[in-house]
Parts: structure tokens; C-alpha cells; sequence
């Protein structure tokens, strides 16, 4: 050991009693560990320490539960590698000890590993007028573990390993090195992973083409690997979202693709973007078409972005709001295809910006917001409501009024002129709308539950707070809103929650027969955005049925009767027989459809209903198997047509 440093859990703002303990090693590493059972500055734990833990070069092991003379020992690879003293203690930096701990540290590494956590560019947005930018997230390098990858090298590779990290900083570092989420001095716990590629590495120790191995690892062009945009390192959230992100400005023609700065400036909007048009389970961007990205800033990333928010002002809500109107687009376009629902919402937007690119989609939202869409309570089923968290609170003027029914939530969106009134399914699900008044104010409230099981209880958050057509509202009725928040979450409010949730299967069939009068209401969409949509369907490879097609969707409750045991035999254009089933326990406008005299499975609720009134009247119909997909998943592997008989 070269040196040694104790620290005091006071110096670095901790509320325990373990001492820390940072060491150098004679091979240049840095190991800090916490020591709970040793008392502060007790030498005599560095010769067990140094033999337990010198033969773990590559730091596997975090903890040590019963070293002999020691007790228990947690290895802080996250810690910093010099400690993060707290402002009372900077007289520490004066103290021999310290500063002969510096001395032996490999300042060329510690610099280069500094770099890495550069400050980001202030995003283009704030939170209202005056008020600080919205922080950007940033990655700590300077770790114990990262200090370690690089100093314990042989000299020229890790020559070669710096210069590579100096040239491709936003590639290389996820390869080399962990970006922490922060400095960790409590636990030896690991919060991120480096993204390992012996390929890369292979190419960066001998000094081969690093340009192709880079572009080989990322799925990324050698002309996006070496531009301005990669030349300093930024954040992302995972692994997968900074390939995410790399593929969409690879998809945008050199000249269009943003300097680093522009990206920084700019990049505050893409989770909503990606929420939009497609993440997986863990939130990180699926693998798109190069035309989506490429529609979507067909003027140029900066451009783009800049005209959108001149136009459309904070674009958190814009994007947002698209769901909604791409909700009414699916909706409209289930009708249209005679399908009981449309193409996904993230296929829609997908379409919508290949064709149209983000402003056209955000226009397209914008517009479809304005010329009233909400569901007027005439279409409304009676008779549904729903179990009340909190009910009515009032107070010093304030009114919060918990809307419980289709038609509330339909009187609230034609009184605010938002879409609110298309959000019944939501409700059913467990989300919570209020109406709130105070101050000469109206606003829409929208509180989303998390179960939490291991506490046996729900808490709701808000999610979002809108005021008459989607505008902000001010700060007294965002305090309002926070209060309704804190008393739907309230401890004697416990049984309310778990009712709410409860309720959900009870309520599936108001959910279904809302949904066709949602139906009806999204089947009107204005001129322009139905010019738009032909476009959008030609993408999407989707052909609108003759008038003569009643029905064109899959099985339903094809994985429960016969159609895997037959499936073999199944042929496109076969037909298939339409048996009515009016004594049905589960629907009385049940139609079940046959093959050669094996169920398959019915018709799928509500868009049976037509069918089974028709056949009720004497109609003679059709049926037959439009399309078979063997490798999608059951419920949507055999499609059927069902038509007016010639």
C-alpha cells in the first residue's frame, strides 16, 4: 500500500457511525471500503484487508461477512476516488495524510474520468417564466471502479484505452467503463453495468479501425461515429436508450443531424417521443424504421424542434396529447376497417410522422383538440358509475369533485373543451379524474395508481392538470391539486383505494359499451386530417374493406376451442360457417364460427352485434379466413371476414 486515508462518516455527511477507509495500492489501484466493526484510524485492519482483497483484481466480490481482525467489509466500487468531503470539513484537504494521498493518484486518469462528467447544455425549456431550466440528468465516471479499469493497465494500453476515450468519448465510455447514476460511499451495491464488447476492446488494444468496430457495436453508420454530435460524452438512461437514440439520428441525412449542443438543447422531449411511438417493458426505444425518424425531422433536428415550440409553445403537453388524438384516429379507423379496434397507438404514430413528420402529427393533435372533441353525454351509457376515492371536497372556497360516471366525464370535457370525456377506460382501470373550481378557476385533475404490494395499499400520483383547452393553470390551483393528492392518499382512505381497484372486473362491460360510443364519436375527424390518414394507411399497408364487409377481425377465444387442433388444415379463403348462439350465458349476440364442423371460436363483442341481428332478420351472410399469421400470438393468429352473401 502507498497510502491510506480515514475518513469520518461526518466528513462526508453521513448519518452512521462506520468509519471509511481509501487506500492506494502499489499497482495504482484504489479500493475504499466501509468498515462498521472497526473504530476510526485502527492501522492493524490493513494487512487482513490487504489479503482479502488484493486477489479480487477485477472487484466481483462487494462484501466480506466475517474477516478475521476486521468483522464485516463493504468494498464501495461506486465511492469516489477522492472523497466527497461535506463544505465544514475543507480543512481535511490540508492534512498530510490527504495530501500524500493525492500525490500517488494518476492525475492523467482522474482528469480524463472529470472530463466524462462535463455539464451538460441547458435544455430549451423551463418550468414557467423565470424559473431555473429543467436539470438535465448527468453519469459519474470518476469512480473507484472506472479509476481502476484504466490505471491498473500496462502503460500502452491504457494509453490506447485513454486516447479512445478521448477520441469517442459517447461510444466508447459505455464499453469501458460504468456510468454511475451517482457517487456511492454507503454500500458496496451496484446501480449500472458497463456495456461489455470484446470486439471493441480487441480493436482499441491493438490499435485496429476503432471507426467500424464502434459502428459494428451501435448498428450506426461510420459517418455518425465520427460526428460532431458523438465528439463529447452525453447521458442517457440506459444502454438500449442511447442505441435507441443513435439509430433515430442515424435515420436523418448528415446535414440534418444536430451538433452536440443542439441535441443537449433539445433532447428534454425524447421520452415523450419515444413514449409516443413505441418502448418496450423497461421504458427503452424499440428498433424503428429508418423513414419514422427520418419523417418525423424532415427540416432538420434543430429546426424542427424550434418551429414546434414557437408554435405549440411546452411541448411536454403537445406530445402528450397526441396519445388522445391518435386514441380517436384508432377508434375512427376501427369503425372504418370493421375491426373491433384500430392499429396500435404507437403504430399510428409512427405512420403519422413517416408521413407527416412531428409537426404535421402535433398539428394534426392540436387541431382535433380545438374543433370539439369531446363525446357529447347524449351518447353516453346510463347507469354506470364508479366507487369514489374521496368523493367531494370542499374548503376556503376551493371545489374538487371526483367524476365517477361516463356522462360527468363527458359534461367535464364539453364544459373545458378538452378530451377528458374519452377517458372512461382509464377510470375503469383505477385512474382518477376531478373536477377542481377555486379563485375563479376550472381545471381538470388526473391521478394515476401504483399498486404497492408489499405495503397492501395503492398511492396515487398526478399525472396531469389541465385547465379550459388544455391550458396551464396557475399556482393556487396547482396547490389544489397537490391537496387533492394528499388526501386521496391519506391512511384512513386505505379501503377506498383497494375498492377502486377491485371494482375493475365488475366494470369491464361498462368499459366495452363505452367504447363503442367512443367509437361512434371518434368516427368524425375533420377534412384535412382525413386527407392525412389515407396517407398513413398506405404505410401501414392497410386497405379499407368494401361496403359490402360487415366485420374483419380475429377470433375471438381462438386458443380455447378447437383451432390449434386444425390449425394445420386451415387455408386462406376457406369458408366458415356463422352458427348464432342466443342462449349464450356470457352473450346473448353470440356467434360462433365453424370449420368443417370444429368450433374455431366467435366473433368478437361489440362488432357481433350487427352480425347477429342480421342473422336474426333472415340475412343471408358470409364468412371466410381472410389471413393466418402461424407465428403471431393466439388471439390474433387466424382473421376472418364476414361480408353480405352475393
Amino acid at each position: 500500500m502507498r497510502a491510506r486515508l480515514w475518513v469520518s462518516p461526518a466528513a462526508l455527511k453521513l448519518h452512521d457511525e462506520a468509519p471509511r477507509l481509501w487506500l492506494t495500492l502499489a499497482d495504482g489501484r484504489v479500493l475504499a471500503v466501509c468498515l462498521p466493526q472497526v473504530a476510526i484510524g485502527d492501522d492493524r485492519v490493513l494487512a487482513p484487508l490487504a489479503e482479502a482483497l488484493l486477489p479480487d483484481v477485477r472487484g466481483m466480490q462487494w462484501i466480506y461477512e466475517n474477516l478475521p481482525g476486521v468483522g464485516v467489509v463493504q468494498v464501495l466500487y461506486a465511492a469516489p476516488v477522492l472523497p466527497p468531503l461535506s463544505a465544514q470539513h475543507a480543512g481535511f484537504v490540508l492534512q498530510p495524510d490527504f495530501r500524500q494521498f493525492v500525490a500517488v493518484l494518476d492525475h492523467q486518469v482522474l482528469a480524463l474520468l472529470m472530463r466524462l462528467e462535463r455539464e451538460p447544455v441547458p435544455p430549451a425549456i423551463t418550468r414557467r417564466d423565470g424559473e431555473a431550466p429543467h436539470p438535465l440528468p448527468r453519469s459519474f465516471f470518476a469512480s473507484v471502479r472506472n479509476y481502476n479499469r484504466l490505471v491498473a493497465l500496462p502503460p500502452e494500453l491504457r494509453k490506447r484505452r485513454m486516447q479512445a476515450l478521448h477520441r469517442f468519448p459517447a461510444l466508447v465510455a459505455p464499453v469501458l467503463l460504468t456510468a454511475h447514476r451517482h457517487p456511492n460511499v454507503v454500500d458496496g451495491k451496484r446501480h449500472a453495468w458497463r456495456e461489455v464488447d470484446e470486439a471493441v476492446e480487441a480493436a482499441i488494444d491493438a490499435g485496429r479501425d476503432l471507426t467500424g468496430a464502434l459502428a459494428a457495436h451501435y448498428g450506426i453508420s461510420r459517418g455518425l461515429t465520427r460526428a460532431p454530435v458523438n465528439a463529447e460524452y452525453w447521458h442517457a438512461p440506459s444502454h438500449a436508450s442511447r442505441r435507441g437514440w443513435l439509430a433515430m439520428l442515424d435515420a436523418l441525412p448528415a446535414n440534418l443531424r444536430p451538433t452536440l449542443a443542439e441535441f443537449e438543447r433539445w433532447r428534454v422531449y425524447l421520452p415523450n417521443y419515444f413514449a409516443l411511438i413505441g418502448e418496450d417493458e423497461e421504458g427503452d426505444p424499440l428498433p424503428l424504421p429508418a423513414s419514422v425518424h427520418r419523417g418525423a425531422f424532415r427540416l432538420g433536428w434543430r429546426a424542427t424542434w424550434e418551429k414546434a415550440a414557437r408554435r405549440f409553445g411546452n411541448l411536454h403537453p403537445a406530445l402528450a396529447d397526441c396519445d388522445d388524438f391518435l386514441t380517436a384516429v384508432r377508434d375512427h379507423l376501427a369503425v372504418r376497417m370493421k375491426r373491433r379496434r384500430g392499429p396500435r397507438i404507437e403504430r399510428l404514430a409512427q405512420a403519422w410522422l413517416a408521413c407527416h413528420g412531428l409537426l404535421g402529427l402535433l398539428a394534426a393533435s392540436e387541431r382535433w383538440h380545438r374543433l370539439r372533441p369531446y363525446i357529447a353525454p347524449s351518447l353516453v351509457p346510463p347507469g354506470f358509475a364508479l366507487p369514489a376515492v374521496l368523493g367531494v371536497f370542499e374548503g376556503d372556497g376551493c371545489l374538487a369533485r371526483e367524476l365517477l360516471t361516463p356522462k360527468a366525464l363527458a359534461e367535464e370535457g364539453e364544459a373545458m373543451r378538452h378530451c377528458v370525456g374519452g377517458y372512461w377506460a382509464q377510470c375503469v382501470a383505477g385512474e382518477r379524474i376531478f373536477s377542481l373550481a377555486a379563485f375563479g378557476e376550472r381545471a381538470t385533475a388526473q391521478y394515476h395508481p401504483r399498486v404497492k404490494p408489499e405495503a397492501d395499499d395503492t398511492v396515487y400520483r398526478l399525472v396531469q392538470l389541465r385547465g379550459p383547452f388544455n391550458g396551464e393553470v396557475s399556482p393556487r390551483i396547482e396547490t389544489l391539486a397537490r391537496e387533492i393528492e394528499a388526501r386521496i392518499n391519506a391512511p384512513e382512505r386505505r379501503a377506498q383505494r383497494w375498492a377502486v381497484l377491485e371494482a375493475r372486473g365488475r366494470l369491464e362491460v361498462a368499459e366495452l359499451e363505452w367504447r363503442q360510443a367512443r367509437q361512434q364519436a371518434a368516427a368524425w375527424l375533420d377534412a384535412k386530417t382525413r386527407r392525412q390518414l389515407e396517407a398513413v394507411l398506405e404505410w401501414l399497408e392497410l386497405t379499407p374493406p368494401c361496403p359490402e364487409v360487415l366485420l374483419c377481425d380475429f377470433i375471438a377465444g381462438y386458443p380455447y376451442h378447437d383451432g390449434a387442433a386444425v390449425e394445420e388444415g386451415l387455408r386462406v379463403g376457406d369458408a366458415l360457417s356463422l352458427v348464432r348462439e342466443p342462449d349464450n350465458p356470457h352473450d346473448r349476440l353470440a356467434v360462433r364460427l365453424d370449420w368443417q364442423g370444429h368450433k374455431l371460436g366467435y366473433l368478437p363483442r361489440p362488432r357481433n352485434a350487427e352480425i347477429a341481428l342480421a342473422l336474426d332478420a333472415g340475412e343471408k351472410l358470409a364468412a371466410r379466413i381472410r389471413r393466418i399469421d402461424a407465428e403471431a400470438d393466439p388471439w390474433e393468429r387466424v382473421e376472418v371476414v364476414v361480408q353480405t352473401a352475393p
